[in-house]
């Protein structure tokens, strides 16, 4: 029996207050003998999931509490049931929504037992309920009045000793945290702002001993925990409600379009139907599968992906659009009898009718019963190191010239900190910096909104869990994925796409332009000899998923651009995967190779005897192993949970222990793990690469086919791995013609007709919205303009989006003036109406006679190149290095497309940074690939450690550099190995 229960722990969810992991403050109640450990994060239960878990692995009885602080109300509500929890969520609900929401007078009129309460408020207290306990919290100065006044009007007192840092040390990064908060400097902090430096734990017979003239406050916490504890359900799954016979109504849907999917229903379809419709029976999926199809079908453009993509229910309802049974993808990845945790159905989106697809479900299903899920921001490493120099009161300027490169060159080394700082004056304070910033990196610094993630719920979801509005407006719940999955929330991802709207933009431009009415979902060009042989060159830059650096090289290695094969590529690409890509392509290429075991053989017959999908890891551990589905299944889910370790360890020692009792030598069970723990980063399963894959086929054979509208499309959704510069560039490359804006031909976005690419008035910068609107609106009521006296006439342009306009060559077609003089009649012709044109009044004045500049020099060319990087932030009439190309005076430089022509070489190239990625070697150091480009193309370039620590600093993009390097070749794909490089 403990003497003292600590009641209000906070840990890092009591957002920029407490300092406590969760693993941290369970650790400690086990380390220090706790019987019963409470949460009490302040307006929330933002980590409950996880502290649930941990109290259970760890022996401890967790009580749920929360310091809920609202408009008129401060106290602690501890649950002593569910229904109590669900009662505290909806409080925490109402303080976050509505702030002048009245808890005190909703507390005061209920007398639930399903939750106690302790406060400080003293009229609250009179009313003596026996629920209510009196908060004697012996922090705060007056601690002992409120006992006095408790024990006078015989009302039950509890002692709180809050605790928000484990150790007194820790005190100095809660006060960092609070200045954060507030947005102050260390020194500016009032002392209202903090909490007491000694609310961390102390041991519990020093608080009783101590306290002991308040022994009944001191007990009174004890009867609290015992009469607090209640089984905190979390797992089973909470799925929507879509109708009373939803069964039904999925198995009617699924027959009525197997003739719209199949040209026949053979006998093997209708039994992989029924059985996955007997799966999504006993699971009581059925809803779940209908509202998902119900938000998909309200639009023509969709790629339903994950592990979803292996249903055929999913492809039947149209919710993914790969046939699973042609493509041989494993179902049970998906949904299988022993899984007990709900479905994950991913649907992508055109990213910009994203928002209006979640706004139809809060408005279909309701907003009490639709939520976001939220994302936890953490400090990161670049974060934390600039919010704390801010709390010390380094000027910005300073801050911005050490962070730049942290995560970068210097990656988390404090060495190598202090080695960039020790020449500042202030070197020292930047050592104590970079020391606090480490101790609160990874604490939780706010709440967002996830990116996609939407949960509908049965009942109101403030009965699971709190609600709370994000700064974008909408409401999320208070866990993040990871949590909300593990609470049994059945999130629903609704994310947005560019390919999508670029694939669905080009489909409508070659409606408009040439009449071809191609459908997305009957775009199916699997077969088409152009767009394989595109893909097989990796000649996709703009093509969904297969245009990165990386992954164009492995399909020039690789030398397939069939859908078969881009399906392996597009979930091999992972980093984890790097060591045993050469070997792929080697065994691709024809070299002989026997599987690392028999049984493997048939498994991975199609990737070549290498591990490539998540599910390989399912099969292998049932088939090789001799683990169970769910056994299986669970290592699939566990390699890459960093928060699951022990769990981890304990099934690889059965895979360890269960193949050695097959007589499986080490080395290949050794080689085999290895090949498991590579997914523990980013990787896919089958059925999601292969959604991607079909993806970026329909996009590359639009590239192929109708090129300058596929880049328009490109260019107007501003996505993609590159910047409107390099994809400019490659539009080029492909012949096509750049037509920079125009006052008669342009739209406000990017677009492509025949063999042109038409710049869009959204790439000039400081233009307003407003005057591209009425600019266009006008041109198709009435007509084109015709000069631009005519243009300001009509559009009643200000001056400043005039002169812009100018500049950017709007005119260049529509009369015989040149720049300066369409200067001159612009400021003539607007400072003649002055203030009248500015207030609006300039459409009811009378025409003025024209305006005839006099004689005026044009431009030069050189001006005018300045004017489109002023405009434009970029060179549109030419490629950077043609510019450039002038001030180089070196000899030498060959140009791209030449590399290699110059294979095992040393060799010099100058080029434009377009991309680059840093990665890290198995040694700790950091290196980097990076791809340049020049006007005739773009090569691949690597620095290695030593080189690029030497370089790094001066690395950008959009400058010029001359670089020197060898020339590698692997797998007949060039690389540039550079030595050294210099700016121009």
């Amino acid at each position: 029996m403990p003497d003292f229960v600590f009641l209000e722990n906070h840990s890092v969810y009591s957002l920029c207050e407490g300092t406590l992991f969760i693993s941290d403050l369970t650790a400690y109640a086990k380390a220090h003998g706790f019987k019963y450990l409470s949460i009490c994060d302040t307006n929330g239960f933002y980590g409950i999931v996880r502290f649930v878990e941990n109290c259970k692995e760890k022996g401890l009885i967790p009580i749920i509490a929360s310091r809920v602080r609202g408009a008129l109300f401060n106290g602690i509500l501890i649950a002593r049931s569910m229904k109590g929890y669900s009662k505290i969520c909806h409080f925490i609900s109402r303080v976050h929504l509505d702030p002048d929401y009245d808890l005190k007078s909703e507390l005061s009129c209920r007398d639930d037992d399903d939750y106690y309460i302790i406060t400080k408020e003293k009229d609250f207290l009179e009313l003596k309920n026996p629920n209510v306990y009196a908060e004697v919290n012996i922090l705060t100065k007056n601690y002992f009045e409120t006992y006095r006044f408790a024990k006078e009007r015989n009302i039950k007192p509890a002692l709180i000793y809050p605790v928000y840092f484990e150790r007194q040390e820790d005190y100095n990064p809660h006060r960092i945290l609070r200045a954060i908060y507030h947005n102050k400097k260390l020194s500016a902090l009032n002392s209202d702002e903090v909490q007491c430096a000694d609310a961390h734990f102390v041991p519990v017979d020093k608080v009783v001993s101590k306290f002991a003239y308040m022994s009944d406050a001191v007990h009174n916490t004890v009867e609290i925990a015992e009469n607090s504890t209640f089984d905190f359900q979390i797992g089973k799954a909470i799925f929507p409600k879509y109708s009373n016979n939803s069964l039904e109504q999925l198995r009617k849907m699924c027959l009525a379009n197997i003739n719209k999917r199949y040209d026949a229903p053979k006998k093997e379809i209708i039994d992989r139907l029924n059985k996955e419709l007997r799966i999504i029976r006993n699971k009581g999926f059925a809803d779940y599968f209908l509202v998902v199809q119900d938000i998909v079908k309200q639009t023509g453009y969709t790629c339903g992906r994950g592990s979803a993509a292996a249903s055929l229910v999913a492809y039947l309802l149209f919710i993914t659009h790969v046939d699973p049974i042609a493509h041989d993808l494993f179902f049970e990845r998906f949904i299988n009898d022993a899984r007990n945790d709900p479905p994950d159905i991913d649907v992508d989106f055109p990213w910009d009718t994203r928002d209006e697809i979640i706004r139809y479900i809060f408005e279909r299903y309701s907003p009490d019963h639709v939520a976001m899920v939220s994302n936890h921001i953490t400090f990161s490493v670049r974060s934390s190191v600039r919010e704390v120099a801010k709390v010390y009161g380094i000027p910005g300027d300073e801050i911005n010239q050490i962070i730049k490169n942290i995560g970068y060159y210097y990656n988390r080394n404090i060495d190598d900190f202090q080695n960039y700082a020790k020449n500042k004056t202030n070197a020292e304070e930047w050592r104590h910096i970079y020391e606090d910033a480490v101790r609160i990196n990874g604490i939780i610094r706010h709440m967002s909104v996830h990116c996609g993630g939407v949960v509908i719920t049965p009942k109101p979801i403030r009965y699971y869990i709190p609600v709370q509005e994000a700064a974008k407006g909408v409401n999320i719940i208070q866990l993040e994925k990871d949590q909300a999955k593990d609470f049994g929330f059945v999130k629903i991802d609704i994310l947005g796409n560019r390919s999508l709207a670029v694939v669905r933009d080009a489909l409508q431009l070659l409606n408009k332009n040439y009449g071809i009415e191609i459908t997305y979902e009957r775009l199916n060009p699997l077969n088409d000899k152009k767009t394989i042989d595109m893909l097989a060159g990796g000649d996709t830059i703009g093509v969904f998923y297969v245009e990165s650096p990386a992954m164009r090289q492995l399909q020039k290695k690789a030398r397939k651009g069939d859908y078969k094969h881009l399906v392996i590529h597009s979930s091999m690409i992972r980093p984890a995967a790097n060591r045993w890509i050469n070997e792929y392509i080697e065994r691709l290429r024809g070299k002989p190779y026997k599987p690392l075991l028999p049984e493997m053989k048939d498994i991975l017959t199609e990737t070549y005897g290498v591990m490539c999908y998540q599910e390989d890891i399912t099969k292998i551990a049932i088939i090789v192993a001799d683990f169970s589905i769910s056994e299986a299944e669970e290592l699939r889910k566990i390699v890459s949970k960093k928060n699951r370790q022990k769990r981890k360890i304990e099934l690889k020692d059965k895979l360890y222990n269960n193949l050695i009792n097959k007589n499986i030598d080490i080395k290949i069970i050794d080689e085999l793990w290895d090949m498991i723990e590579s997914f523990s980063g980013y990787s896919f399963c089958k059925p999601h690469s292969a959604s991607y894959a079909l993806l970026s086929f329909k996009a590359c054979y639009l590239k192929a086919h109708y090129p300058a509208e596929f880049m328009g499309a490109v260019l107007k959704n501003q996505g993609g791995f590159y910047t409107s510069l390099a994809y400019i560039s490659e539009a080029r490359r492909m012949n096509l013609k750049i037509i920079p804006p125009d006052i008669n031909s342009s739209r406000n976005e990017y677009f492509g007709y025949q063999d042109r690419v038409y710049i869009g008035f959204m790439q000039i910068k400081h233009l307003s919205s407003n005057i591209v609107k009425v600019l266009i609106d006008e041109r198709e009521k009435n007509g084109e303009y015709i000069g631009l006296m005519d243009f300001i006439e009509r559009t009643d342009a200000k001056l400043k989006d005039t002169v812009i306009l100018i500049k950017a060559g709007c005119f260049r077609n529509s009369g015989q003036y040149n720049q300066p003089q369409l200067l001159f009649m612009a400021h003539k012709r607007l400072a003649e109406k002055g203030s009248h044109f500015e207030t609006g009044l300039f459409a009811d004045m009378k025409p003025q006679k024209a305006i005839r500049p006099p004689p005026m020099r044009d431009i030069t060319y050189e001006q005018r190149l300045k004017q489109e990087l002023e405009i434009y932030d970029a060179f549109i009439s030419i490629h950077p290095m043609a510019y450039y190309r002038n001030k180089i005076r070196e000899k030498g430089i060959i140009p791209a497309k030449d590399l290699s022509n110059h294979k095992e070489q040393y060799v010099k190239v100058a080029g434009i940074l377009i991309t680059s990625k840093t990665v890290m070697t198995k040694e700790d150091e950091l290196m980097k690939f990076i791809s340049f480009e020049d006007e005739t193309a773009i090569f691949e370039t690597v620095f290695f450690p030593k080189i690029y620590k030497k370089f790094a600093l001066m690395l950008s993009y959009q400058r010029p550099y001359i670089l020197r390097g060898r020339v590698d070749v692997e797998f007949d794909t060039i690389i540039f190995n550079v030595r050294d490089i210099r700016c121009v």
